[in-house]
């Protein structure tokens, strides 16, 4: 679908956008080098789309392909650089604040990954990769906190059993079944 889309895109600017989904696949499915070089594609395409004589747009979202597609890969080290790009630009999405913590965790910056998991629960008080990171984070460092940040992950994260559930649910009732799929039809009757 999104190949079809980067086909009839229709200037450079929603080829960009295209192109960065097809990071997020590559990204997904463990191509970090494709998930790269679309990232990168899509950066070009935002500066040939620029007015002139002010800077290309560069969204965040750019840098959280990149981080999230060396993260997936474990190249850590590579992915401190966008993880904190994308943090900083978007400092209202705590998902770039939870890459940001596990990739400083990842590679051994423990005040980093405290300090960035802090500002992401600022925003997502209960969101449960922040507190593993935090949580991590606190018993790396050695400090008292580090058993009440478990206590609130194990409060807050899924149950082991999320995918039992889900299987349950779908088995015990049409509609859940259907939901499941990511794309169904849903038959709609005229009103009286």
């Amino acid at each position: 679908m999104l190949e079809a889309a980067l086909a009839v895109a229709p200037d450079a600017r929603a080829r960009a956008m295209v192109s960065i989904q097809l990071g997020w696949v590559a990204s997904k499915q463990g191509r970090v080098d494709d998930a790269l070089a679309l990232a990168a594609r899509s950066r070009e395409l935002l500066a040939q789309a620029a007015e002139p004589g002010k800077p290309p747009p560069n969204p965040p979202v750019l840098d959280a392909v990149a981080a999230d597609a060396l993260a997936r890969v474990w190249r850590w080290d590579d992915a401190v650089a966008p993880a904190k790009a994308c943090a900083e630009r978007a400092p209202q999405n705590s998902a770039a604040w939870m890459l940001y913590a596990r990739v400083l965790g990842s590679v051994g910056d423990n005040a980093g990954a405290l300090a960035a998991a802090t500002r992401g629960l600022e925003l997502s008080p209960r969101d449960p990769d922040l507190l593993r990171s935090q949580a991590t984070a606190l018993a790396a460092l050695g400090r008292g906190e580090a058993d009440a940040a478990l206590a609130a992950y194990d409060r807050f994260r899924s149950p082991d059993s999320s995918a039992e559930l889900r299987i349950q649910c779908a088995v015990g009732s049409v509609r859940c079944a259907r939901d499941r799929e990511p794309g169904h039809t849903v038959a709609l009757r005229a009103g009286r």
